[in-house]
């Protein structure tokens, strides 16, 4: 019985893997930009935080003001470890670039995917949580489709509400995604953001069994685009502008929008990126 308590114990003490959030949009919603304001925010409120890009172009640490790393497709022919895709801001956000397409990541070696899953797991259980910016899932839909919890970029865009809705059903309908956090983006004010949120509840609504949840805006605002030209993160440049505002307010209320529909205690982010990569190849891609 002393052995089986302090195994228990033990059990107990181990570090329970971070939540993962992953942010989805149609192209040009400001996803990246989000990301990064939101890891941002987190960091300074003393969490720690681990961004990971799964999408082509740099993009988050171009927005983060840092360079650019290796990416996991680099490591079929270099395998380097996690250590060449990983960069840390001087604001104290891990970066790592998780960039490849489904098909070379369904080409990993067990030795391979072993070893990245080690070591991502421990980047895992130094985090607290990791907002992953993915693509759209009509060009990759695994790293949303297996994220703890999604959050769905919407803007007032021409578009926009056709290319949500695509998005949606599709991780529905082909992924059994049900759950979606709905976060507007470059809106005026609450009024324009609440009335995009209805707009999206009454399609979904009529036509898919889905759940969504409005989280928050980030407004309009000229000082997003002044900081990315001066290479700095919104927060450190114009701390004072309402989308750094909205940033720090969104943060702080992250945490509470953990909700997985999946509960998977033991298996990482890595692992379950490479099995389901490797699924979707051996279904042929037809989802």
């Amino acid at each position: 019985m002393q052995d089986q308590a302090a195994s228990l114990r033990r059990l107990a003490a181990q570090p329970v893997r971070a939540p993962s959030f992953a942010f989805v949009g149609a192209a040009g919603s400001g996803v990246s930009t989000l990301v990064a304001g939101l890891g941002t925010g987190l960091a300074w409120a003393g969490c720690r935080p681990l961004l990971i890009d799964c999408q082509a172009g740099q993009q988050l640490a171009r927005q983060l003001g840092v360079p650019t790393t290796a990416t996991l497709e680099t490591q079929i022919v270099g395998p380097g470890g996690l250590d060449t895709m990983m960069t840390q801001s001087r604001h104290g956000v891990s970066l790592l670039n998780l960039y490849a397409r489904p098909e070379d990541r369904a080409r990993f070696s067990a030795q391979l995917w072993l070893r990245l899953g080690s070591e991502f797991g421990s980047l895992e259980r130094d985090s607290h949580m990791l907002l992953v910016d993915v693509p759209n899932p009509a060009h990759d839909p695994v790293p949303a489709s297996v994220a703890d919890n999604l959050v769905l970029v919407l803007t007032p865009a021409p578009e926009a509400l056709t290319m949500a809705y695509a998005i949606i059903k599709r991780l529905a309908t082909q992924y059994g995604r049900q759950r979606f956090n709905v976060l507007v983006n470059r809106v005026r004010h609450l009024e324009e953001a609440r009335e995009l949120f209805q707009r999206l509840s009454s399609v979904t609504g009529e036509f898919l069994n889905v759940a969504l949840r409005w989280v928050g805006f980030v407004p309009q605002d000229s000082a997003v685009k002044r900081s990315r030209s001066l290479h700095r993160p919104l927060m450190e440049a114009f701390p004072d502008s309402e989308s750094a505002i909205a940033f720090s307010q969104l943060a702080a209320m992250l945490p509470q929008w953990h909700s997985p529909e999946v509960t998977r205690p033991e298996a990482g982010f890595m692992d379950v990126l490479i099995a389901a990569s490797r699924d979707w190849a051996e279904g042929g891609r037809t989802r």
